[in-house]
């Protein structure tokens, strides 16, 4: 597969996962026979077609009616739907796919989860954390499509010469040290820019790097990176630890780590030590400077990025999640000495993950007391309870939450 049709691919099979919950309610209204709504091939075959019809424009409307079809005819379990995927599709196109949505005066959620799809059970949580107007602006910037972010070295290349080298390929960005860039080039990928396969810059959104820099890393610091890939923010604090300081890097995933690893090695980075291990239970025990625990969690402030989160997160998920995260934190208070730091982060929105987390934390580990992020994060991002919390539908970016515990 070439490039154009391997972008292709990965447009539709996003945009189907972003637009999901709409195209089946889409799907559900024009078609005759409901009991055809539960056959999981033919929906599939449908939703190729009908997000082509309603939210590609360079597809024209007959080559997607054609192509859909004759995928519902080759296919053994599905030849026999043909003729209802060929009525149903120019249905869709008479109509230009708009059916009535659920009525907001009877049940708010279910409208906006229709229309913007998203899981109900997300919908009602935001509305009651958040009102109507922040709740819309949040799935509004759900839907669109996520921009690409670079973040150019620290060293060995000067701001004026990235910034020179990437003219007319992207635009800088505010983010921690101006380092942040959007990635801008039309029918180009990341890996194909010269800088990137040198080393000089890698992909990261810029929330990502305030969680950095609330590590307020330094150069010959001995820092613990918990959770570490796909390795990102590792890579980061190696380059403020510089050739005396050191990142040990912890994660479960041998894969996830190798990828990780094989980042470092393209940007040049050796003093970074991966470790395949489970973050509650190390096979080793030591001091650190710092440790930075980027806890997984539903990742519900990212659900730009990863459209697949929707589907596959239920509200069961919290109660779950929630003990593991609990359980790295514990991890993380034995490894670092008196006057350490411990930097909580999540890319969730829910406060059973973010600050119910650290108050849990403090009330089991006295020996440790929160403090204010540093100077260097703005006041737009720090909250009223001195955490970092970066919100997408305030700062239209990647949604991030980190707070600063120190051992005393």
């Amino acid at each position: 597969m070439d490039r154009r049709d391997s972008r292709f691919v990965f447009e539709v099979v996003n945009g189907i996962l972003r637009h999901r919950i709409r195209l089946d309610y889409t799907i559900r209204h024009y078609l005759a026979d409901k009991e055809l709504a539960g056959h999981s091939e033919f929906m599939r075959q449908l939703e190729l077609g009908v997000y082509q019809l309603l939210y590609l424009d360079r597809v024209p409307d007959h080559a997607a009616v054609y192509e859909t079809v004759n995928l519902v005819k080759e296919h053994p379990y599905t030849a026999r739907f043909a003729p209802v995927a060929n009525a149903l599709l120019r249905a869709v196109i008479n109509t230009r796919g708009q059916v009535p949505l659920p009525d907001p005066q009877q049940d708010l959620a279910l409208r906006l989860s229709v229309e913007f799809s998203h899981p109900r059970w997300m919908v009602t949580r935001w509305l009651e954390a958040l009102g109507l107007a922040a709740t819309r602006s949040l799935l509004a910037f759900n839907n669109e499509v996520p921009g690409t972010y670079l973040r150019r070295r620290l060293r060995g290349l000067s701001r004026q010469q990235f910034e020179s080298d990437c003219r007319g390929l992207c635009d800088a960005v505010p983010g921690p040290n101006d380092l942040y860039y959007r990635f801008t080039r039309k029918g180009m990928t990341v890996d194909e820019l010269r800088l990137f396969q040198l080393g000089a810059c890698t992909v990261q959104a810029p929330s990502a790097g305030w969680v950095v820099a609330m590590m307020e890393p330094r150069a010959g610091g001995r820092i613990l990176d918990l959770c570490a890939a796909p390795g990102g923010k590792t890579a980061l604090l190696a380059e403020y630890a510089g050739e005396e300081g050191s990142v040990c890097a912890c994660d479960i995933s041998l894969s996830r780590l190798r990828r990780a690893m094989e980042n470092a090695s393209r940007m040049g980075l050796a003093n970074i030590y991966p470790v395949v291990c489970d973050g509650r239970k190390l096979p080793f025990a030591g001091m650190f400077d710092a440790l930075l625990l980027d806890a997984p969690c539903t990742g519900t402030g990212v659900l730009q990025r990863h459209p697949d989160a929707r589907s596959l997160r239920t509200e069961e998920d919290l109660a779950h999640i929630v003990g593991v995260q609990d359980s790295l934190l514990d991890a993380a208070a034995g490894l670092v000495d008196n006057g350490g730091l411990v930097v909580y982060a999540t890319c969730s929105l829910e406060p059973e993950e973010n600050e119910q987390r650290v108050k849990a934390f403090l009330a089991r580990h006295p020996e440790f007391r929160s403090e204010r992020p540093p100077r260097a994060i703005p006041a737009r991002y720090v909250d009223l309870d001195g955490f970092l919390r970066v919100t997408p539908w305030e700062h239209a970016m990647d949604g991030a939450f980190a707070a600063r515990l120190r051992k005393r």
